[in-house]
């Protein structure tokens, strides 16, 4: 419980400095951040919404569907729980009267359109409708921005957890192995350390192309690329995200300079991170070193920040004036896509920005993994 009471304060703290009579917070993982409770069903069942209210004056509630309501009241610190029954009452509908009971009279609300559906704004104007309502998608995305030590502990622990059921599965595997019995090791071994999987990109071949492709019956042969992209959920909810690419035997010449030159645009990217400079700054040294290595290069994004959510603010993509600063975490990951050989390269590793410079939390892998032929 001591670990999210700072951050509600925080909440509030910037709350109460606006110009806003309450703030209603409705995403997943802003949710889940502020309230300290998991609830599945707000991503699998998306119009199961859940919200967090935070007024002007300070007070705090979680508004969850009614069968939810033990979860909440037993992992969340926030006191004031209340409830809606599904199919009897939006949950739009329900907030709205809650917002009405904490804050009477209400003028400027914030909220999140990026996770809010259209039906639930449309309800909210409905109920509220002498209201002007207000983003503050960059409010709370600047709260999870910098991470505390706990968090910092959180990711650092998962993500070494994810490279070890990695790597154990990947070089352990049985000659005539399929991507799925390949995959199913490592998710087992993965959830036997605490992990949860939540992301399942698995490939082989052919198909390393697909940027987002799942593991399949096809039975993995000498010389075959593997690609992969896992990760699971920690106990204290924050998130695994891990890259890396394979090879079942030897690798030819083309694929280890391929993955020397993936391998060096990731080093140099790394190697730039210290605080005060622009998150654009990164993307560019990144596109930069394709240019050197004379790799097509048409990424949107080479990396993202993470904690509770996968794809947490900023991400390091073109135009993005963010500053890193100490605390910050960051996912950097590069893609190779040899379209000649029909092969996809990737590696993804977790670092954070500190007072001086960085902190590898994952350690990348400087050549190829092998599978036994």
């Amino acid at each position: 419980m001591a670990t999210f009471i700072p951050r509600l304060a925080k909440a509030q703290q910037k709350v109460a400095a606006s110009d806003l009579d309450a703030v209603l917070i409705s995403s997943p993982a802003a949710t889940t951040y502020l309230s300290g409770c998991y609830l599945l069903t707000q991503t699998v069942i998306p119009e199961r919404e859940a919200y967090v209210l935070i007024t002007r004056e300070g007070s705090i509630s979680y508004l969850v569907c009614n069968i939810e309501e033990k979860m909440a009241r037993e992992d969340s610190w926030i006191e004031d729980v209340q409830t809606y029954v599904e199919f009897k009452e939006a949950p739009a509908t329900a907030v709205a009267k809650l917002l009405q009971q904490k804050c009477p009279n209400p003028r400027r609300i914030g909220l999140e359109p990026r996770a809010l559906s259209a039906h639930s704004y449309q309800l909210l104007q409905q109920a509220l409708p002498h209201c002007e309502f207000v983003s503050w998608d960059q409010p709370i995305a600047e709260l999870m921005m910098i991470k505390e030590p706990d968090e910092i502990a959180a990711l650092e622990t998962a993500g070494r957890v994810t490279l070890a059921a990695i790597t154990k599965a990947l070089t352990e595997a049985m000659p005539g192995s399929s991507e799925r019995t390949v995959f199913t090791a490592m998710m087992t071994d993965m959830m036997t350390q605490g992990l949860l999987p939540m992301f399942n990109v698995f490939t082989s071949g052919p198909n390393t192309l697909l940027v987002h492709g799942e593991p399949g019956s096809r039975v993995l042969q000498p010389g075959d690329l593997i690609r992969l992209d896992v990760g699971g959920r920690w106990p204290s909810h924050y998130l695994s995200d891990m890259a890396r690419t394979a090879v079942v035997g030897p690798p030819s010449s083309a694929q280890a300079s391929n993955y020397q030159k993936l391998f060096q645009a990731q080093r140099e990217t790394i190697e730039a991170v210290r605080p005060g400079i622009p998150v654009s700054e990164l993307y560019q040294v990144c596109a930069q070193s394709y240019a050197r290595q004379q790799i097509p290069f048409t990424m949107p994004h080479i990396g993202h920040s993470m904690g509770i959510g996968l794809h947490e603010y900023p991400l390091i993509r073109p135009g993005e004036t963010a500053v890193l600063q100490p605390g910050m975490v960051l996912n950097i990951e590069p893609f190779l896509a040899d379209t000649s050989r029909g092969e996809g390269y990737h590696v993804e590793d977790l670092v954070l920005v500190t007072e001086s410079g960085y902190r590898l939390l994952t350690t990348p892998t400087p050549e190829l993994i092998q599978l036994p032929v």
